[in-house]
């Protein structure tokens, strides 16, 4: 019987998860460049073997690079929220700043907080001719500083980056790529930053750019609203398993009680 509460309540705990994530994910759904999350149920003998196939022979074994999430030992086990890092559907604008990448790289962004990276590409001019996303955060090029267009020329943006005026390259966008996308993490709604800060990314070598376009949400409406139905049904499941398991001590314990000593 106490197995039997563990299972139920280990599913409580898991579909609730499963509920915020999948809610957050909804919520998002018209967020341009936006990564969905996803969660998985699985043993904790299935999870240690994943995770020991991922690594490469000799790679040392860290706490960010072996990640077990919230796993016990017996028993189904909600894994560590991830990241799905599947490209979302292109949205046409003809805007010249707007900019749809090809492959599984990103763009830099200077921040507060120092260099962030990202998928979403809408951008524009601030007054002073730097090119800023919609939160006023400038792109970087490919010398780590931000773009500024001094001319207005109308310009072009080819496929590896480059920013052209009158044909003549004022500018080149830095486009980025990671070894292991695992290795990222969420700092904001669209916006990622390495696990490690000496993770150093990689010129993009499988990664394009087309102009007067963007990334939208990889979020799938209908079926992530179906997810959720399903996770909030099993949710109201498990908890009535838990009350029915919690009944059935309390008869037990009572019975015990009323024994012949």
């Amino acid at each position: 019987m106490l197995r039997g509460i563990y299972s139920a309540a280990n599913a409580m705990r898991y579909r609730a998860q499963e509920v915020d994530i999948t809610a957050n994910n909804i919520a998002n759904v018209a967020t341009d460049g936006f990564k969905q999350d996803r969660v998985a149920l699985r043993s904790f003998d299935r999870i240690l073997l994943s995770r020991i196939s991922d690594l490469t022979e000799g790679e040392e074994v860290t706490p960010e690079r072996f990640p077990l999430g919230s796993a016990t030992i017996g028993g189904p086990v909600a894994l560590t929220p991830f990241i799905d890092f599947s490209q979302g559907p292109p949205k046409i604008t003809g805007n010249p700043l707007d900019l749809f990448l090809k492959g599984p790289g990103f763009l830099a962004l200077e921040t507060p907080a120092g260099v962030r990276y990202t998928r979403a590409g809408s951008f524009t001019l601030d007054p002073t001719g730097i090119i800023v996303n919609q939160n006023g955060l400038p792109l970087l090029g490919v010398d780590n500083q931000p773009i500024r267009i001094t001319s207005p020329a109308p310009l072009t943006i080819n496929y590896r980056g480059e920013i052209i005026q009158n044909r003549i390259p004022v500018g080149r966008i830095q486009i980025v790529e990671f070894p292991h996308l695992n290795l990222l993490e969420k700092d904001g709604a669209t916006l990622f930053k390495p696990v490690e800060p000496s993770l150093t990314p990689l010129p993009a070598r499988e990664t394009t750019i087309e102009q007067g376009a963007i990334e939208m949400s990889n979020v799938d409406p209908i079926n992530s609203l179906i997810q959720l139905i399903v996770a909030q049904r099993a949710y109201e499941a498990a908890s009535r398993a838990v009350d029915i398991f919690n009944q059935s001590m309390t008869r037990v314990s009572g019975e015990i009680g009323r024994l012949p000593t």
